[in-house]
């Protein structure tokens, strides 16, 4: 019972990570295409969101090594 209840928390934690992967990585091509040689866009992000992408996409990584249940 507990474990089940431990591997739907991770389930859903997983996907929130890929969703915050995902997030980033439409901004950063959002950027990149809209970017001319004239006019470079920077793609910018706070302290705080970066802390953010690192540890959904470490989580994301290890749990596609791993495995996402216990």
């Amino acid at each position: 019972m507990l474990i089940e209840i431990i591997n739907r928390v991770l389930t859903t934690l997983f996907f929130m990570a890929l969703l915050v992967t995902l997030r980033h990585v439409y901004y950063f091509i959002q950027a990149y295409f809209t970017s001319t040689e004239e006019e470079p866009v920077k793609y910018k992000t706070s302290p705080q969101s970066l802390i953010w992408l690192c540890l959904s996409m470490a989580y994301v990584f290890a749990a596609l090594v791993n495995g996402v249940m216990l």
